[in-house]
């Protein structure tokens, strides 16, 4: 299987299961019954906190999708592997419309990072190599026009 489709199916199995059994009483941390390499987190109220796949460690492996406190409005979606944040994540406006993209790799971040306007325009372009900001990060106005530095 490909790494994109490893991570497809990882979303798939969160959002099923996210919406599965809505009505239970779990409290913060515990462990669902019904998949043992399936951790949800639930806020003091109730809510839904996030969801996160587990190894036979305890460590996240896999995509833990954290939510905003209404417990159903995606707020991120951070792949990792074995504890350390690790390949694709993302985070979210309230709206739903996408903030930020970014790579890590095994803890840093690396590579280019995106991060957008709730319009969709793109805001700004950083690059970063072993989670050192580099050099000439690019930023731009709502219209999309360069911001110079």
């Amino acid at each position: 299987m490909k790494y994109p489709e490893i991570i497809f199916i990882s979303f798939l199995l969160a959002a099923l299961l996210t919406g599965c059994g809505s009505g239970d009483q779990k409290t913060a941390s515990d462990q669902d019954k019904d998949s043992p390499s399936l951790i949800r987190s639930r806020r003091d109220d109730g809510t839904l906190s996030s969801v996160s796949p587990v190894d036979k460690n305890g460590y996240v492996h896999g995509i833990r999708v954290n939510y905003y406190e209404d417990g159903r409005t995606v707020h991120s979606k951070v792949t990792y592997e074995h504890g350390r944040k690790h390949g694709p994540a993302q985070w979210y406006y309230k709206s739903g419309k996408l903030f930020e993209h970014t790579e890590f790799y095994y803890g840093r971040r690396n590579g280019v990072t995106r991060r957008y306007y709730e319009s969709g325009a793109l805001m700004e372009e950083v690059t970063y190599e072993k989670g050192k900001e580099m050099p000439g990060k690019k930023r731009y106005d709502k219209n999309g026009q360069p911001i110079p530095d």
